[in-house]
C-alpha cells in the first residue's frame, strides 16, 4: 500500500484520477483508514485495561495489520494508494511503518499562497483576511503544512514531492517519476484530455467544488496576489521547504524571526531583535518570555525568571493552577508547592521543597499522580486534581520558585535531593534517545538514534526509553524496567552513568546524584540556558551541546572520546 498525503488544493485529487487510469493501480477517494487506525492506537494506549491485560504494542499492531490488509483485500490492482492527509501525523505514520515495514508517500505540494487563493476562489468569503486567519479550511491548510514538514524532517527518504505546476504542465514526466518511486513500469497512456471524475463526495465537507476535476489537465491561470491582495500575499508567501526555500510561512512577524534565529543558534541576531521588541512591544507577554531566556544566558537568574513569568499569561508553563491564597513571599506559614510542566519540570521543581521548608512552617507538594511516589518520602504530597482543596496559607508555582527565594545561580546547590533505590551495577550505562513528542520544540532536540547507539556500542548498556521510540532499540541493548516512575528510579539507580537527550530521565538522574550526560540542541531548554558544560542544578551532570543547527556529530564525537577515556582509566586502575 502507498499513500497520497498532500497539501489541500495542490492537485492530489487530480493525481488520484490520473493514477486510476492505469489498469494496475487503484487510488482511493479521501479515506478514513488512517483516522480509524489512529483512533484505535489512542484508545488502546489510554485505556486502563491495556496495562491490566498485559497486552504489548505488538498485539495492537497485529490487529491493525489485519485491518489494513482487509481494507483493500478484494482489489485486483497491484498498486494501491490510500488518500488521506491523516498520514501526515507522525504517530500514525510510525504505526503504519510497524505494520508493513516500508512506507512511501506521494505528496502533491504548492505554494501556500496559491493554496489559500484557491480556497478563496471556491469559498468566496465576505472577509478574505478573516477567512485566512480563522476559517477551518485555512486552518486545515496550515495544519497540513506543519504535518507534512514534520514528516519530511523525520522520514525524508519516504516522500516524493510532486509540485502542482509539474503535474499540470509536464504530466507525463511527472507520472514517470511516481512510477520510478514505487518501482512500477512507466505507463504511457495517461489521457490528459479525458480525466475521470474524482469520486469524492463534497457534501461531506460542506463546500462544493473542493474536489472537482476538470476533464482536461491544465492550470487555471489567475493571480494569487490579486485574489488575496498585496498584504495577505506578502504575509503568507514563502515556506516551500520542499524546493530549497526553507523559510516558514507567515514569518513576517519580527518575534517569529527572532525565534527562528534562536532555534538556529544565531544568538547575537536574536538578542538584538528581542531587545528591540521589548521597546516597541513593552506589554507583549511572549516577547518578555523570549527575552527571559537571554537574561538566563547572561547569568541573570532573577531578571530572567521575572521575564519568563510573564509567559504565564499565555499559559506557557502548563499545569495551570491558581489558588485563592496569595503567593508565598517568605512567610512562616503552610506553603503549597505546585509542581508545573512535564515530568522533568516537576522533578526539577521538587528541589525547591527543602529550600522553601527552611523558611516556611510546612510544605505540601502538589504533583502529577504518577510522580507522587518519588516525592512522598520527605513531604506530604497531593495530586494536582485535589490541590485546591488542601489547606494552605500561601502557594508557590515551582517554575518560579527562585523568585521568592531570591536565588541567583550562585545560590543553587547541585546536590542530590531524591534518594536512589539500588546500588549501581559496575559499568552499566543507561541510555535514552528521545523525549516527549508533544514538547513544543521536540523536533529540534531530536537526533538520529543511530548516533547514540554507535557511541555506546560494546558498552554494558540498557535502554531507558519508554515510548514508541523503544522500537528503535538495537537487539544487543537490553530494555530496563521503566513501566512506572518507581521502576524507572530503580533502573536509573543501577546505572553508573546515564546518557540522555533533554528528558525527564536527565532530571531524575541528576536529582539522585548519578552521573548523567545530557545532549542538548543549540537552543536548549531554559534550564540549560547558562553556557558551559556544567549545570548549577546538578553537580553530577555534564552537558554536551550541539554547536551547529542540524549537525549532531560534535556532541557524539565528544561522548565517544570521553567513554574511551573512562575505559582507559578503569583499565589503568
Amino acid at each position: 500500500m502507498y499513500f497520497l498525503a498532500s497539501l489541500p488544493r495542490s492537485g492530489s485529487t487530480l493525481l488520484a484520477s490520473l493514477l486510476n487510469q492505469r489498469p494496475d493501480t487503484y487510488a482511493s477517494p479521501t479515506s478514513n483508514l488512517c483516522d480509524i487506525m489512529g483512533g484505535a492506537v489512542a484508545a488502546w494506549e489510554s485505556n486502563p485495561a491495556t496495562k491490566a491485560s498485559g497486552e504489548s504494542r505488538d498485539d495492537i499492531i497485529e490487529v491493525l495489520r489485519g485491518m489494513a490488509a482487509r481494507k483493500y483485500a478484494n482489489l485486483p490492482e497491484d498498486y494501491v494508494f490510500d488518500k488521506s492527509r491523516g498520514w501526515l501525523n507522525p504517530v500514525i505514520l510510525k504505526t503504519m511503518l510497524d505494520i508493513q515495514g516500508e512506507v512511501k508517500i506521494i505528496a502533491t505540494v504548492r505554494p501556500v499562497v496559491e493554496c489559500l487563493a484557491s480556497f478563496v476562489k471556491i469559498a468566496k468569503p465576505d472577509d478574505v483576511k478573516d477567512f485566512c486567519k480563522n476559517s477551518p479550511l485555512a486552518q486545515h491548510l496550515f495544519d497540513s503544512y506543519d504535518g507534512l514538514k514534520s514528516v519530511y524532517e523525520t522520514y525524508p527518504a519516504k516522500i516524493l514531492f510532486v509540485e502542482y505546476d509539474d503535474l499540470v504542465r509536464i504530466t507525463a514526466t511527472t507520472m514517470d517519476r511516481i512510477s520510478d518511486f514505487i518501482g512500477a513500469e512507466h505507463f504511457n497512456l495517461h489521457d490528459t484530455a479525458n480525466v475521470p471524475p474524482s469520486g469524492e463526495i463534497d457534501e461531506a465537507w460542506g463546500v462544493t467544488g473542493l474536489h472537482d476535476v476538470r476533464p482536461v489537465v491544465g492550470k487555471q491561470e489567475y493571480s494569487a496576489r490579486k485574489v488575496l491582495g498585496d498584504e495577505l500575499f506578502d504575509y503568507y508567501q514563502g515556506g516551500e521547504f520542499w524546493n530549497d526555500k526553507p523559510e516558514a510561512i507567515h514569518k513576517i512577524d519580527p518575534l517569529d524571526t527572532q525565534l527562528d534565529a534562536s532555534i538556529h543558534g544565531n544568538f547575537e541576531t536574536a538578542e538584538k531583535l528581542i531587545t528591540h521588541l521589548r521597546v516597541v512591544r513593552p506589554d507583549c507577554n511572549r516577547v518578555a518570555f523570549n527575552a527571559g531566556w537571554y537574561e538566563l544566558r547572561k547569568g541573570n537568574l532573577q531578571a530572567g525568571q521575572a521575564l519568563l513569568d510573564q509567559g504565564r499569561a499565555e499559559d506557557i508553563f502548563g499545569n495551570k493552577f491558581d489558588s485563592i491564597m496569595p503567593k508565598w513571599a517568605g512567610e512562616k506559614s503552610t506553603v503549597l508547592l505546585n509542581l508545573e510542566g512535564g515530568a522533568g519540570d516537576q522533578i526539577h521543581g521538587y528541589r525547591y521543597a527543602r529550600n522553601i521548608a527552611a523558611k516556611a512552617q510546612r510544605v505540601i507538594v502538589s504533583c502529577s499522580s504518577e510522580l507522587a511516589p518519588l516525592f512522598a518520602e520527605d513531604f506530604p504530597v497531593v495530586q494536582h486534581e485535589a490541590a485546591t482543596g488542601v489547606y494552605h496559607n500561601h502557594w508557590v508555582p515551582s517554575m518560579s520558585a527562585v523568585r521568592p527565594l531570591g536565588y541567583e545561580y550562585s545560590d543553587i546547590k547541585g546536590i542530590p535531593y531524591i534518594q536512589r533505590t539500588a546500588a549501581a551495577i559496575p559499568g552499566r550505562i543507561g541510555v535514552r534517545w528521545s523525549g516527549n513528542p508533544q514538547f513544543e520544540h521536540e523536533q529540534h532536540r531530536l537526533f538520529p538514534s543511530e548516533l547514540m547507539f554507535d557511541a555506546v556500542r560494546s558498552r554494558s548498556c540498557v535502554s531507558l526509553q519508554r515510548d514508541e521510540s523503544v522500537e528503535l532499540k538495537p537487539k544487543w541493548m537490553p530494555q530496563a524496567d521503566v513501566s512506572d516512575w518507581e521502576a524507572t528510579r530503580k533502573s536509573i539507580s543501577e546505572c553508573e552513568l546515564v546518557i540522555t537527550s533533554c528528558t525527564s530521565i536527565a532530571h531524575l538522574a541528576g536529582a539522585m546524584g548519578i552521573e548523567v550526560w545530557i545532549i542538548l540542541p543549540i537552543l536548549p531548554y531554559y534550564l540549560w540556558a547558562l553556557p558551559g558544560n556544567k549545570s548549577p542544578y546538578y553537580d553530577s551532570a555534564t552537558l554536551f551541546r550541539q554547536e551547529q543547527y542540524g549537525d549532531w556529530s560534535g556532541p557524539f564525537k565528544s561522548i565517544k572520546e570521553k567513554l574511551k577515556c573512562m575505559h582507559m582509566l578503569k583499565m589503568a586502575a
